[in-house]
Order: C-alpha cells, then structure tokens, then sequence
C-alpha cells in the first residue's frame, strides 16, 4: 500500500511543478493539463492511504485527465485565441468518443508535444512522449511485473514523462 501512495505522490509533485512552470510561462491551457494529472494523482495518493469517500471522485477525475490532459499541454503552444475554441471543441470530442478514437487524439496530441521545434531539448520531449505511450500501451496498470504492481509502474512512468517535458522546456 505504501508503495502505491508514493507513486502517486510523486506524479502528484511532478504533475504540480510542471503545472507551475507552464502558468509562470503563461500558458494557461498546458497549466491545466498537468494539473488534471496532479490532481488525479494526488486523490490516488489519498484512496490508497484509505479514504473511501475519495474513490468516486479519483474515478471521475483520473477519467477526465486520461481524456483530455494531454491536449491540453498540446495546445501550449498555440498562442493565438483562435485555437483556444478549437482546443475546446477537441476536449469535448475526447470526452465522448469511443475508446479507440480517444486513443488516437491522444496519440495525435503526444506528436504535437514532441514536434520538432516545439520545445528548447527535443529528444527529451520525444523521451517524455515515448514514455507516455509506454505507460498506456506497454505498462499498463493490471497485474504485476517482477512483484511489482503495474500500475505503480504506470504512475512512475508518467511521472518521468512529466519530467522529461519540464526538461525539454516545451513551448
């Protein structure tokens, strides 16, 4: 169990500092995406340390973040107003496509993240987008590996993408 609060605790604290450092930057939109992330991460933390009037909240918010987190760090470097209505319309559409299709918008959201151009380090935005396709496709978060539960893998993953992006100083 502690293993479980630690993991999410860490993503939580990662999701929080890059959450931080976008609205320092101004981008409001990318400030929200990580913070999505912190704040499912952090209720995470919270469920496991066993309070269950948190689950349902974990639930929905991990759900949102899942849909739309990464679109809206995508959209951190559009800087005219015009596509923040886009960004929006494209929120909405995650939110209600089925499975397949929201995994290809947020595929479609890792390539805008790790495009050439759109950071200072570009092979960190490309290692912090590889390894979020590792933790969806690859980790998962059923089961175990080596005793080690796959979804602490998940959050450890994330959490390094998280990292690798805040070192590739996205733009």
């Amino acid at each position: 169990m502690w293993l479980h609060i630690a993991c999410e605790s860490m993503l939580a604290a990662c999701g929080a500092l890059a959450a931080l450092n976008a609205w320092r930057a101004r981008s409001v939109l990318a400030s929200l995406g990580f913070g999505l992330i912190s704040s499912s991460a952090l209720l995470g933390a919270i469920v496991y340390a066993g309070v269950e009037d948190a689950v349902a909240a974990h639930d929905e918010l991990s759900l949102l973040a899942a849909r739309i987190a990464l679109l809206l760090i995508a959209a951190q470097g559009l800087r005219n107003r015009r596509w923040t209505v886009g960004v929006a319309v494209a929120c909405a559409l995650s939110l209600v496509v089925p499975p397949p299709a929201d995994l290809a918008i947020s595929m479609l959201a890792l390539v805008a993240i790790a495009w050439k151009g759109r950071s200072r380090d570009w092979p960190s935005a490309i290692a912090g987008a590889a390894l979020f396709v590792l933790a969806g496709l690859v980790i998962g978060t059923r089961g175990e590996w080596l005793g080690v539960p796959r979804v602490d893998l998940f959050h450890l993953s994330i959490a390094a993408a998280v990292l690798a992006w805040l070192r590739a100083g996205l733009r």
